[in-house]
């Protein structure tokens, strides 16, 4: 029998998932993607909106992602 998550595990999980959607897109590494979503305020983002985000598809996602990283540029 599989074991159940708890919350942190599937916000762990989740992160991963947007790190690697988003390195896909770019074509660069994890690593850089981590760092990125890291020192732009990302990560914070997708775990606040977390309940919210991570019920809808990838490509849903990384116009999400995208959108906050320009206001996040454009300030």
């Amino acid at each position: 029998m599989a074991e159940t998550m708890n919350i942190d595990e599937m916000k762990a999980e989740f992160l991963s998932f947007a790190i690697e959607a988003y390195k896909t897109k770019l074509g660069v590494s994890g690593a850089k993607v981590a760092e990125y979503f890291d020192e732009s305020g990302t990560l914070d983002f997708l775990l606040e909106n977390y309940d919210l985000l991570h019920t809808i598809g990838k490509e849903q996602l990384l116009s999400e992602i995208e959108r906050f990283l320009s206001k996040r540029v454009n300030k």
